[in-house]
Formats: structure tokens, C-alpha cells, sequence
């Protein structure tokens, strides 16, 4: 991750990732707010209206972005509960009604503020109201900030899952305080936490010493934790998705995990977040890995390690309906990048070594692994201890 300081304030850094050919700039800093918001209405200064798509539970926060930016351009809010139930197209045609309603026209600007739920609902009004608008992330959550707004994948949800529903629409610019951060709770901390592990994991193997630091100085006001955990994640995210923008080839790598992951969350029922979840399914990963010989003892124990930190570990599993998992592994999105594969088979991103994914057909990071190889791994990380 290249940085540098603006030269209008050295408060303020910044980077960029790629999404394909697109190069999206990413401005941050610590305690920088007012710098920031001086800075975006610059960008925003020419649009007709800015809409202001905010989780409702960062009024104050969106109340300083309206103040900050209302000089040169004419703001709307709108909140958005940030619950998972409200991810539907339901919430998005809603904001689109209240857009229009609002004067929002082809000429107007949306802005998403707050965590990855409301980024992809307020992605979704950008990418469809009048066929296109702008689209500039203001991420409040860590999960947000070194993951979600790294992304052109715009979603919501229908009944029978998560993230059926969306597109790819790549946002204009990112901007993030990271003390915006600071004020979520444990569950979104991890969350955030679990995803860098992920990376380090399957990406970026070499950043562990960073990965591990950030972890234990989370609990220090004064620490360079957020800092680097930013890091990890941009410069985990810019070579995949660089030639895969729409994470369909090379960038199903950051699907590591999510395979048990999202069996184990939905199991859960709403008892273990996303990120730990995933974390469990890192380890059910490695395990399957392990029996299918292409992972070795260090590897299995660099997951342990890298993991333990944020209470995954393998002496303290969840208490779950472990055939509840079977089932829901069933259902999982990637089946359709495999076509013919039966109840048999379950598509998997696996490692062959940490930073390196098994490449199955077409050259994907993804390969069909036999159900029952997948049973049993779930099975021996979950059995109670």
C-alpha cells in the first residue's frame, strides 16, 4: 500500500485499489473529519444534489457530513436501519422513491455512510436510479473499511438467502476517518478482524507479524491498529481484483472461509457474527485441505494461530446443530460456477499452501470437493471438547 499525505493537509492519506481498469481512490486518516469533508465537497461541488444514504444510528456523524458539505452543494439525508431483515429491494426501491421525491435527478451524487449493509443498499440506488449515479463511500464500520467498499459487488437479499440479488457498480471514491471505527461494537470489530485474517491467510501470508500486532494493539486508543488492518486489506484486494473486478475468477479467493462460514452463521441463528463464523469456516477449510493432502501440519497450525486471537480456536468450538451445517452447505452460491455437480460435491475455495489457492477447472480458485470429505471436516472442528 502506497500512501501519501494531501497537500492540502498532511492529516489526510491517500491510496487507491483497482477494479479492473478502474483506479478508485481511498482517503484517510485519523481524526480528520473536518479535513475530509473539506476535501469531498470539492468532488461533490458539481453535482445537482448529494443524497445521503446514512445507518440511522450515525445521525450525529451524517448531521456533520450535511454541515460540512452544504456549502458547495445541496445535501438530502436519508437513514437507513441498518438490519439484515432490511437488505431487500424493498428498502432500495423505497430510497429511490424518496431520492426523486427528494430532487435527486441524473446530475446528483449518492453518498453511503455506514457499515457494509448500508453501503450495498445505498450502492444498489446508485447503480439503478436513472440507470447510473456516482457512487462515494464514507465506511463507519472496520468490516466497511478494509473489506466491503473494496468492491463493485452491489446486493441485497431475497428470503431464500443473502446477496442474491445485485450488481457490480464501481464506486467513485472512498473516504474514512478511521476514528468513525472506533465506536462499533465487539461483533463488528471482529467481523472486520476475521476478514483480514482471511487475507493474510490466503493472500498475503508474509503480513502476519502485521496482522497479529494490529490484533493485540485493537484494545489501545494510541495504537496503529485500524492502520494496519486498512493496510492488510487494500493491498490484499488490488492484485485480484485488478484482472477479476467482478470476482468471478481470481478473486473468489476472498470467498475463503465462507463456504462453512455462512452454514455456520445461518445455523447459528444470529448467536455467532460473520466474521467468527467465517473464522470457523477457515478452519473447517483447513481441515478439509489437510485430508485431501494439500495442506501440511504448519499450514493447519498457522490457521489456529492466526485465528486464536479473535476466540476462534480449535479447544472452544460453538455449540451447533452440526447436521443443521450438512444441509446448509447445500445451498451455497458458488454451486452454479461448477455446473452438473449434484448433492455429492461441494465447490470449495482451498488452499495447496498459506497465499496460494488450488485452482480447479478454468483456472478458478475454487474445486469441487466430495460432500462427505466436507462432513467430516465440519464435524471434527465443531465436535464438542
Amino acid at each position: 500500500m502506497s500512501a501519501t499525505a494531501d497537500p492540502i493537509t498532511a492529516r489526510v492519506h491517500r491510496t487507491s485499489f483497482a477494479l479492473g481498469e478502474d483506479v478508485v481512490p481511498y482517503a484517510y486518516g485519523d481524526g480528520c473529519t473536518d479535513e475530509l469533508l473539506l476535501l469531498l465537497a470539492e468532488e461533490v461541488a458539481g453535482a445537482d444534489r448529494v443524497l445521503l444514504v446514512h445507518d440511522a444510528v450515525a445521525a450525529d456523524l451524517a448531521q456533520r457530513v450535511v454541515d460540512g458539505l452544504s456549502p458547495r452543494a445541496s445535501v438530502h439525508p436519508l437513514p437507513v436501519s441498518a438490519r439484515e431483515e432490511l437488505k431487500t429491494l424493498e428498502t432500495v426501491l423505497h430510497l429511490a422513491e424518496e431520492a426523486v421525491a427528494a430532487g435527486v435527478t441524473r446530475g446528483s451524487v449518492v453518498l453511503a455512510l455506514g457499515g457494509g449493509l448500508v453501503g450495498n443498499v445505498a450502492g444498489m440506488v446508485a447503480a439503478t436510479l436513472f440507470r447510473g449515479l456516482p457512487l462515494v463511500h464514507l465506511p463507519t464500520t472496520p468490516v466497511a473499511a478494509f473489506d466491503a467498499v473494496l468492491s463493485a459487488k452491489q446486493g441485497v437479499n431475497l428470503s431464500a438467502g443473502k446477496n442474491m440479488v445485485g450488481t457490480f457498480w464501481t464506486p467513485r471514491s472512498v473516504w474514512c476517518d478511521l476514528d468513525w471505527l472506533r465506536g462499533v461494537d465487539a461483533r463488528q470489530v471482529l467481523t472486520g478482524t476475521a476478514e483480514m485474517a482471511k487475507n493474510v491467510l490466503a493472500v498475503l501470508p508474509e503480513r502476519e507479524d502485521d496482522y497479529l500486532a494490529a490484533v493485540d494493539g485493537l484494545g489501545d486508543p494510541g495504537s496503529d491498529a485500524l492502520l494496519r488492518l486498512l493496510q492488510i486489506g487494500v493491498d490484499a484486494k488490488t492484485g485480484p481484483l485488478r484482472v477479476d473486478p467482478h470476482e468471478r475468477s481470481e478473486a473468489l479467493v476472498f470467498e475463503y472461509g465462507h463456504t462453512v462460514g455462512h452454514a455456520v452463521e445461518l445455523a447459528s441463528r444470529g448467536a455467532l457474527s460473520h466474521g467468527a463464523a467465517v473464522g470457523w469456516g477457515m478452519l473447517a477449510a483447513a481441515d478439509v485441505a489437510a485430508r485431501l493432502g494439500l495442506l501440511d501440519d504448519a499450514a493447519v497450525a498457522a490457521h489456529a494461530r492466526v485465528l486464536a486471537p479473535l476466540g476462534v480456536r480449535v479447544d472452544a468450538p460453538p455449540v451447533l446443530d452440526r447436521a443443521l451445517v450438512h444441509r446448509l452447505l447445500l445451498r451455497d452460491n458458488k454451486r452454479g460456477y461448477l455446473p452438473g455437480i449434484g448433492d455429492d460435491v461441494i465447490p470449495m475455495v482451498l488452499l495447496d499452501r498459506l497465499g496460494s489457492a488450488r485452482r480447479g477447472e478454468g483456472g478458478r480458485p475454487l474445486v469441487p470437493v466430495p460432500t462427505d470429505v466436507v462432513h467430516a471436516a465440519v464435524d471434527e472442528v465443531l465436535r464438542p471438547v
